[in-house]
């Protein structure tokens, strides 16, 4: 049986949204979800960041992923449009529990998030940001 050595929050949550029909709407096109402060813009950046907990590190974990929405460096997306991308974000991230259990992917148990911020980055580039708490096993057998 695999451990919380073998699942990686971070990849679980960029896959989820990578595909996630209605934030791929909102983002105005699919290759915008990733671990990279990259263009196109709006993007949403996935990191794993310190935090949780992972007793005994065999079954179940809590991960905490930053889920922040990302504009242009010259500021031209708007502060509203990197809200919904946020907040589409992080409802997607809710619907993870509710998911089929696919054989060899991680189970998510419970997402938590609290609301996230305006925070932009030192550049001035326009960001919203938030960490949501990620509890997951990995998968059976």
């Amino acid at each position: 049986m695999p451990d919380l050595a073998s699942l990686d929050a971070e990849l679980l949550a960029v896959d989820w949204l990578s595909n996630h029909t209605e934030l791929t709407g909102v983002l105005g096109g699919p290759g915008r979800v990733g671990a990279r402060n990259a263009p196109p813009y709006p993007r949403i950046r996935i990191t794993q960041v310190p935090g949780g907990s992972a007793p005994g590190w065999r079954w179940l974990g809590t991960f905490h992923i930053q889920v922040e929405a990302l504009g242009d460096l010259d500021r031209s997306v708007a502060r509203p449009t990197l809200r919904l991308a946020f907040a589409t974000a992080v409802k997607a991230l809710h619907e993870l529990p509710a998911r089929p259990a696919l054989p060899g992917q991680p189970v998510v148990t419970a997402v938590q998030a609290p609301t996230g911020g305006w925070l932009p980055e030192p550049t001035g580039q326009g960001r919203y940001v938030g960490v949501v708490a990620l509890t997951a096993h990995p998968a059976a057998g």
